[in-house]
């Protein structure tokens, strides 16, 4: 199936999120691109393609949506992404699967922090990956308070 860009995928579309272990470089970032357009055309669920499309943001977050108003992405499906993800990012050394990271801008620059880390901060943009949809999510929040909270 055709690639779906992201701008036409639905808000309402099923939204998971990627960070990175590190930076991607521009060299790295596009063998990625390939491979995540690969991994969006075969994607299917029960021999149905799911219509999905990615976003990466800031080189360091992978942003996937998938239109289940189409086709639902069951679990084998969303297993073989994470299979995708992994072969992916293996050969580069990058890690999309690790949850205990985000990254923060606390004025000089994207670092990546323990969410521990993270939640102690009072200020700061985040690239953010608290969200259910496509609709709802906003990749870079200016938060005060909370890394979980919006200003």
């Amino acid at each position: 199936m055709p690639l779906v860009s992201w701008s036409e995928l639905p808000d309402d579309s099923r939204f998971w999120c990627f960070v990175s272990s590190r930076p991607i470089t521009p060299d790295e970032e596009s063998l990625l691109l390939k491979g995540l357009e690969k991994l969006c055309q075969d994607w299917a669920a029960h021999g149905v393609p799911v219509h999905a499309g990615f976003s990466l943001v800031e080189g360091r977050l992978l942003a996937i949506a998938a239109d289940e108003g189409r086709t639902a992405a069951s679990g084998c499906s969303i297993d073989s992404r994470m299979a995708a993800l992994r072969a992916i990012g293996d050969p580069l050394g990058i890690d999309w699967l690790g949850r205990m990271h985000v990254y923060a801008d606390q004025g000089s620059g994207w670092e990546r922090l323990r969410l521990q880390e993270a939640r102690q901060l009072q200020g700061g943009r985040f690239l953010d990956s608290v969200a259910q949809t496509k609709g709802t999510w906003r990749p870079i929040k200016n938060l005060v308070g909370s890394w979980l909270q919006a200003k």
